[in-house]
């Protein structure tokens, strides 16, 4: 009975863990920014940027972003716990446990690392398709 609860809850993680990561993945890489963009911009006031917005937006977005580094480093922590399991070290193993290891990356980490090269795949693309000098010219 036991092991056909733990291949149903297998196969439910296995199922949920993808649209986690790209909930993640999303709310990581586009989510923050643009509530903290949203934020700045209502306290703007105007069509004239202001050091207000920019300042909120700008700290915002790195003080969000700091809090997340914590908490997810913190439940990394939690989850990755082992304890009173021995270390075994590299020079303990033998050749053939050496190819059968884990990945080293946590999901945790893998989210992260997806987020910042997507969001610097998708700000290049945009940059050079839509970004605009910015400076009317005049003729």
């Amino acid at each position: 009975m036991e092991a056909v609860i733990r291949r149903t809850g297998n196969l439910l993680w296995r199922i949920v863990r993808w649209p986690l990561a790209i909930a993640g993945v999303l709310f990581f890489g586009a989510g923050v920014p643009y509530v903290w963009v949203w934020v700045g911009s209502q306290l703007q006031g105007g069509t004239a940027p202001s050091f207000t917005g920019l300042g909120v937006a700008l700290f915002g977005i790195i003080i969000s972003y700091a809090l997340m580094a914590f908490l997810l480093a913190w439940i990394k922590a939690w989850v990755t716990h082992d304890a009173g399991r021995p270390v075994r070290y590299d020079w303990n193993r033998s050749l053939s446990a050496e190819r059968k290891r884990p990945p080293k990356t946590h999901p945790i980490e893998d989210i992260v690392i997806t987020a910042t090269i997507l969001v610097g795949i998708v700000c290049t693309v945009w940059f050079f398709l839509w970004g605009s000098p910015g400076v009317p010219t005049t003729p």
